[in-house]
């Protein structure tokens, strides 16, 4: 049962809650645990709102990072996933001929490519 003031057809009430649960209370959850912020720091509330202001800062600059620079198939990972998929990846900075490179494994060469070049384009954007 859905009890709601709302004035729109019943598909549209309907269709509004069931988006509720990916738009808020999963973000919420993704925030919470992808995150870490399911215990603040300490007792102290502004100690705690610094740092979960510091967390919700990086949460939407990670979703921001997803959506903008990596393909639609990665969209709707979690904070988990990405950090498990990309962020994890085994790499090594090496100085070669006055330049600097990343040097990661063969099957990721494409995708740290891509992610490079849509960087380039939103920064430029």
């Amino acid at each position: 049962m859905i009890a709601t003031n709302r004035t729109d057809g019943l598909e549209q009430v309907i269709q509004w809650y069931n988006q509720r649960g990916e738009c808020s209370e999963n973000r919420i959850k993704e925030l919470k645990i992808g995150i870490g912020m399911e215990r603040m720091p300490c007792g102290q509330f502004a100690a705690n709102a610094v740092f979960f202001r510091i967390g919700v800062l990086a949460y939407n600059v990670g979703r921001l990072f997803a959506l903008k620079t990596l393909g639609v198939g990665w969209h709707r990972h979690q904070v988990q996933t990405l950090r498990w998929k990309l962020y994890e990846t085994a790499g090594k900075i090496v100085f070669h001929g006055r330049s600097l490179w990343l040097k990661v494994r063969r099957q990721v060469r494409g995708l740290f490519a891509e992610i490079r070049a849509r960087s380039w384009e939103f920064a430029n954007s």
